[in-house]
């Protein structure tokens, strides 16, 4: 809400010098992305994604103090993309909205998995302790939530939430994990497959 009051009382050139700047922030995300897609993420370097772009090391120093913290928004994108694809799954009819999570956290997964990566630590930056930015929280926050709706449809809760929640999320992750990491035979559409089997078994596991 600030930024956008600031944003109606800037000077047209204030405006633009802004534009260019988040332009500029994008393409960095971006380039560090392409380079983890073709390479991962131990190939991303500040000097990597200046050779990329043609600019010298410094010029991206003005945006990022590091590879840290880049990866750091890398991850806070990820997490708002995930959030907004499982908050897509409400309105999905209560007897399928289980599978549409577990299907919408699957897809993502697959769909980026260099942002998945940098999400889930191996791109070397943990959201661990009390600086864990508000895309996390609110990605947890949101799954939370989903689960409590699908419990509420079938007239139950959760016995514990915070248990349900890393139960259930670790359950995805394993097996996008596994999959992504070539140890599940038959590949992507038999991991999917073995994820979907035993999640309703799991989730009611957490119910009461």
């Amino acid at each position: 809400m600030e930024r956008e009051a600031k944003a109606a009382t800037a000077s047209p050139s204030s405006r633009r010098r802004e534009r260019e700047r988040e332009q500029m922030r994008n393409l960095l995300l971006d380039t560090a992305r392409g380079i983890a897609a073709e390479q991962g993420w131990q190939a991303v370097t500040i000097r990597r994604i200046a050779d990329r772009i043609e600019y010298t090391s410094p010029v991206i120093y003005q945006y990022f103090s590091g590879k840290d913290a880049l990866v750091s928004e890398v991850m806070c994108v990820g997490y708002r993309d995930l959030t907004e694809r499982i908050e897509a799954t409400m309105s999905e009819p209560a007897d399928h909205r289980l599978a549409a999570l577990a299907t919408a956290f699957w897809r993502f997964a697959f769909a980026a998995p260099e942002l998945y990566q940098a999400m889930n630590g191996q791109a070397g930056v943990s959201f661990t302790g009390p600086e864990m930015p508000p895309e996390v929280i609110r990605g947890f926050t949101v799954f939370h939530n989903a689960l409590e709706s699908i419990a509420a449809e079938q007239g139950r809760h959760l016995r514990d939430p915070a248990a349900a929640v890393h139960t259930m999320w670790a359950y995805l992750h394993g097996f996008v994990s596994l999959t992504m990491s070539g140890r599940v035979a038959g590949g992507a559409e038999q991991g999917e497959h073995y994820m979907l089997a035993s999640l309703q078994s799991l989730f009611n596991a957490q119910l009461l």
